[in-house]
């Protein structure tokens, strides 16, 4: 007989879960639902009996043949079986298969943990297995999940407002989603700048919360170093220059709700250990406080770097990187799934109350562009050609480099900032390398570049990143130098 990994579930559920999965109860399932509870204790039949009456209908049978009738005759959704009946001879198990075929959710219910018999439960049809004794919690657990399966149109209807798609893969790739809402576990997702990170961590929070409240999120990328801890961990008053009175921090904010920490690669070596040390004790201190404050929350992180690598290379701390990897989800580049372009093009014209036309040949052109901003970039052109005068669109109305199928950032020329002589070194440099050395003169280069684009991009590390094509590392030693050198660029 073929061997089966049997999960069921522990009763031990925080207490806060367990107020979100009942809100998501709620929300997400059918007012009204049959149930069937096949217990033979009085006691146990009442608890049950009493926590399902908010979600339905409950019909109670006390042993296999009665159970077995009301099957027969009746309609159910969900029916609870407790494995020992008549004389603890495990007569729940014939409950199972009919149920089943039914259409009817099994649900056991039993004191019993030897594998076997969990085994030969899911075997028979069992979609859960329910350890007694088992509290409120764990019910609506179960509840929640069986919403999730039947109502499987709530899911769809989500995705296909917030996240367009008709590829296959990455249709595959979204189900996990399904898992996600089941539990605490974290999620971590990966994707090119611009695939909708953030909106799909926004839309499991919300399947999960019903709304915006408590989505908390921060983008590390844009936050200067020496403001991103007081960011995360918030500050009491006087905790240092300009502290004039105290904030609370993302972490505290979302506490009973989700925390977004959208381009985490982008994190400091010093303050991912602080983060780590505050997701696994769910507790932290403020700048310049003595009290710790506790605060529960799904992490839901996002990154357009591979990890692994940064890991590999000393750049991203592994007990981080597994600390937030839970539940991991790869969304594709734009020009991966190019069938999308025509589908994320209307959806974002129909956001607007002024109608225009794209003729064929110029929807060709903008579908055969590889958006290297990816579906951020698409939203704005078309938000843009929305603007025209005419309102039918031409190749004339395309900004330059879409009509031309080119980059935004490439140059016309790839020559056109060298010197007339073709070198990029000037004689001068060249002293400056004969005295100083290579090494040195490289460093000025590097320093007087970072510290440039650095302040034009207003000291958000993440653009500086992607314009100088530099990796994490690169980027701090080169500012801890700055700051050794001349004070503090970043203050």
């Amino acid at each position: 007989m073929a061997r089966r990994v049997a999960i069921y579930l522990k009763t031990e559920q925080n207490g806060n879960n367990s107020r979100n999965l009942g809100n998501f109860i709620m929300l997400k399932i059918k007012k009204q639902l049959n149930f069937l509870i096949t217990e033979d204790d009085q006691l146990s039949r009442l608890t049950l009996s009493n926590m399902l009456k908010n979600y339905g209908q409950v019909f109670e049978a006390t042993n296999a043949k009665a159970a077995l009738e009301l099957i027969a005759d009746g309609q159910f959704d969900m029916a609870f079986i407790d494995l020992d009946l008549e004389d603890g001879d495990l007569k729940g198990l014939e409950i199972i298969g009919p149920a089943s075929k039914k259409g009817i959710y099994p649900v056991v219910l039993s004191g019993r943990e030897e594998e076997s018999c969990i085994e030969e439960a899911y075997l028979k049809g069992c979609q859960d297995y329910l350890v007694k004794p088992f509290d409120k919690s764990s019910l609506e657990m179960v509840l929640k999940k069986f919403s999730l399966l039947q109502g499987k149109g709530i899911l769809k209807k989500v995705l296909a407002t917030n996240y367009i798609t008709q590829d296959e893969s990455l249709i595959k790739e979204l189900e996990i989603i399904n898992e996600i809402v089941l539990n605490d576990k974290p999620v971590l997702i990966f994707g090119p700048t611009g695939t909708g990170k953030s909106h799909i961590a926004k839309t499991i929070h919300e399947i999960i919360h019903g709304n915006d409240n408590k989505f908390i999120s921060l983008n590390c990328s844009e936050i200067p170093e020496n403001l991103l801890e007081s960011e995360l961990f918030g500050y009491e008053k006087g905790a240092f220059s300009g502290a004039e009175k105290s904030k609370k921090g993302k972490l505290e904010l979302a506490d009973g709700g989700t925390l977004f920490l959208d381009e985490i690669a982008t994190m400091p070596a010093l303050l991912q250990k602080k983060l780590l040390k505050a997701i696994e004790e769910k507790t932290f201190y403020p700048l310049g406080s003595e009290k710790s404050v506790k605060s529960n929350f799904r992490l839901v992180s996002a990154t357009c770097e591979n990890l692994k690598e940064l890991v590999a290379n000393g750049e991203f701390r592994e007990d981080l990187y597994f600390r937030i990897e839970g539940y991991n989800i790869n969304l594709k580049s734009l020009k991966e799934r190019t069938g999308d372009i025509g589908l994320l093009i209307k959806h974002f014209m129909a956001k607007s109350v002024r109608r225009i036309v794209i003729p064929k040949e110029v929807m060709t052109v903008l579908e055969t562009y590889m958006w290297p901003g990816n579906i951020r970039e698409l939203r704005k052109c078309v938000e843009m050609l929305i603007t025209k005068t005419s309102g039918i669109i031409s190749t004339e109305d395309l900004p330059e480099n879409i009509a031309k199928g080119s980059h935004p950032c490439e140059s016309s020329s790839k020559t056109g900032t060298l010197k007339a002589d073709g070198k990029f070194v000037s004689s001068a440099q060249i002293d400056f390398i004969a005295t100083n050395g290579l090494k040195a003169f490289i460093e000025k280069i590097e320093d007087e570049m970072v510290g440039h684009f650095y302040t034009k991009n207003s000291e958000k590390v993440r653009q500086t990143l992607l314009e100088l094509k530099i990796s994490n590392s690169s980027f701090y030693r080169i500012m801890d130098r700055l700051k050794s050198e001349s004070g503090s660029l970043r203050q």
